[in-house]
C-alpha cells in the first residue's frame, strides 16, 4: 500500500533541491557542525562583548564617590556587667550610615564611614552601638550592575545604661573584623545600593546591618 505521506515529503525535498532517493548524510552531518561552529563563535563573541562592556564600565566608574544608606540593624549580643552577671541584649532598630570611597582603576575599592546601630533597650538596660569603619571593597561589574563584596574593620563604641541606677553605666570601644555583600545600579554618576554587613560575629554575639542607600561618584574617568 503506498503510503500517503510520501508526496509531503517530496514536496519538502523539492524545495531543499534535494533528491529524496538520492539523500546526502554526509552533507547534513556537515551543515551541522558548521552551525554549532557558528553558535560556537557567537556564544564567544556575545561574552567578549560584555566583558569589553564591563572593563569600558569600571573605567567609566573610577574615582572619588560618597554615599549614606539607612536600614534595620539586628543586635543579640550577651555583655558581662561589674557582677559578672550576662546580660541578653537581643532586638533591632533603625541604623544609619555616611561613608565615602575611591574607586581604583581596576575591581578594587576603599571605603570610610560612620555609622550608628541605633539604641536597643529593653526592661534592663539601652544598648547603643556607633562607631567608624574601614574596609576594601571588591566590585564585578555587569555594564551598569555591580555586585561586590568588602571586609575591614569596625572600631565600635558600646554604651550600656542600666534602669537600675545601682548598676554603673558601660562604654567601652572596641575594633571587630567586619565583612558583608551587596549589590548596586550605576547611572551615570549617580548609583544606588542594598548590602548586607556583619559587624561582630562569634559564639556570644551577632550584629549586622541590612541597608540600602544612595551614593553619587565626584570625579571619574570618561
Amino acid at each position: 500500500m503506498r503510503c500517503s505521506f510520501w508526496p509531503h515529503i517530496c514536496k519538502v525535498f523539492h524545495v531543499l533541491e534535494v533528491s529524496p532517493t538520492k539523500f546526502n548524510y554526509s552533507q547534513t552531518i556537515l551543515t551541522v557542525t558548521t552551525m554549532k561552529s557558528v553558535f560556537r563563535i557567537s556564544s564567544i563573541t556575545c561574552i567578549v562583548l560584555v566583558m569589553l562592556l564591563g572593563l569600558s564600565d569600571l573605567k567609566a566608574q573610577e574615582g572619588l564617590y560618597f554615599g549614606g544608606s539607612i536600614g534595620p540593624s539586628f543586635v543579640n549580643k550577651k555583655i558581662a556587667d561589674l557582677d559578672l552577671a550576662d546580660i541578653k541584649i537581643d532586638g533591632n532598630d533603625l541604623a544609619y550610615k555616611i561613608y565615602a570611597g575611591y574607586k581604583l582603576p581596576a575591581f578594587l575599592a576603599f571605603e570610610a564611614g560612620y555609622r550608628n546601630l541605633g539604641k536597643i533597650s529593653d526592661d534592663i538596660a539601652e544598648h547603643n552601638s556607633a562607631g567608624w569603619d574601614l574596609n576594601a571593597k571588591a566590585n564585578l561589574s555587569l555594564g551598569p550592575l555591580q555586585l561586590f563584596g568588602k571586609a575591614g574593620a569596625f572600631f565600635n563604641n558600646i554604651k550600656v545604661t542600666f534602669q537600675d541606677p545601682i548598676h554603673p553605666d558601660i562604654n567601652k570601644n572596641n575594633t571587630k573584623f567586619m565583612f558583608g555583600f551587596g549589590a548596586g545600579l550605576n547611572i551615570e554618576r549617580l548609583g544606588i545600593r542594598a548590602e548586607w554587613e556583619s559587624l561582630d560575629i562569634n559564639k556570644d554575639s551577632k550584629v549586622s546591618m541590612l541597608t540600602a542607600g544612595i551614593t553619587y561618584r565626584l570625579a571619574g574617568g570618561n
